[in-house]
């Protein structure tokens, strides 16, 4: 128990020190979906595209491999259920079209009751007649389960044909809840003179700016590739996303060791903070407690303990308000003691890998 303590305590803070560049997120302001959002393609998209509906399954796993979302793949979008004044109720939480199928790509967003694109007067305002890629937000969806399609996706490639991946993704982390990286207000206009690049976002900060993100735009005078790349989730999108979507049993992550010397003081964070969060707006609410005593309520915990065992509750809140907790406990040990239950088993473990 003590050694399991430890050991993950060192791989959490190995894993924290030695992490590579990582790139930013920025929630939308437009709510979340559930954990397990159905996806589905418009039209004959499966028989007429079947590569290019393989290649959107395929780039949004990455999503997957990173949060606690599972996209439930329903294959051709259901037909609409016809309401009784005729509108349309079109299922699938994700109903994506894209160019080359016998449904329309451009143009007025088909379906009895759509409000997409439509001016005051009910008509069709021609702001979706280009090739252009959009997603609607997760907060859209019921407003517009009379329309066809919410997330629109062209075939943007590279120069071997091979469409964009971050493409892709760019459009799902709409569908997810992000927002654009690049119109944030925070970023550096000595970095990027570009027309585009920055915003009036001034909230919703994930964690801080970086010209990496799925989310960013191409600017490629400055150097940002954005949304044309094949590489994939950086690694504070991911952490967005974890933060978004987090696992159903919600628990108060944190880095650091439980078992300690009498010699060396209690430190703990969180892991959220730890990983690059933006702690200021995506948590809040943190209480560190030791036998029943609250210790720390702010993103760390650093004390010293005498020798003894600690019972350890740990909580927070998300920017959402769901709550977030841990139990554990916390080992003190004399440095006699934790020689021989912990420094040596480890130490022999070592040797034998």
């Amino acid at each position: 128990m003590n050694l399991r303590s430890l050991w993950t305590g060192l791989v959490l803070l190995a894993a924290t020190l030695g992490a590579g560049p990582v790139h930013a997120s920025l929630y939308w302001g437009h709510g979340v979906r559930s954990s397990t959002p159905s996806v589905c393609f418009v039209g004959d998209a499966l028989t007429s595209r079947p590569a290019r509906v393989q290649q959107v399954i395929d780039s949004i796993r990455d999503f997957e491999r990173v949060a606690n979302i599972r996209f439930n793949i329903l294959g051709t979008c259901p037909s609409p259920i016809v309401l009784s004044n005729g509108n349309h109720w079109h299922g699938g939480d994700i109903r994506v079209v894209i160019p080359g199928t016998n449904s329309p790509f451009a143009g007025q967003v088909p379906g009895n009751g759509c409000p997409m694109f439509l001016d005051a007067n009910g008509h069709y305002n021609g702001k979706n007649n280009g090739g252009g890629s959009w997603s609607n937000a997760p907060s859209d969806l019921g407003a517009n389960r009379g329309c066809r399609h919410n997330l629109k996706l062209g075939d943007d490639a590279d120069a071997f044909g091979v469409p964009w991946k971050d493409h892709t993704l760019h459009e799902f982390g709409h569908a997810l809840g992000l927002r654009h990286e690049h119109e944030r207000n925070d970023v550096s206009g000595a970095t990027c003179g570009a027309s585009g690049y920055g915003g009036g976002a001034s909230s919703g900060f994930l964690t801080p700016y970086d010209r990496d993100s799925v989310m960013h735009y191409q600017f490629l005078s400055c150097g940002i590739h954005g949304n044309y790349g094949h590489a994939g989730p950086s690694t504070w999108d991911a952490l967005g996303l974890h933060i978004l979507y987090p696992e159903p049993v919600r628990v108060a992550e944190f880095v650091g060791r439980t078992v300690i010397r009498t010699t060396e003081a209690l430190n703990l964070t969180s892991a959220w903070g730890a990983r690059g969060a933006n702690l200021s707006f995506a948590a809040s609410a943190f209480s560190w407690r030791l036998s029943a005593v609250t210790y720390s309520s702010s993103s760390s915990l650093s004390t010293w303990l005498g020798a003894g065992t600690y019972p350890l509750q740990f909580s927070h809140s998300d920017f959402l308000g769901r709550t977030y907790t841990y139990s554990g406990t916390v080992k003190v040990l004399t440095p006699a003691d934790y020689a021989k239950q912990i420094a040596s088993p480890v130490a022999a473990r070592a040797s034998l890998l």
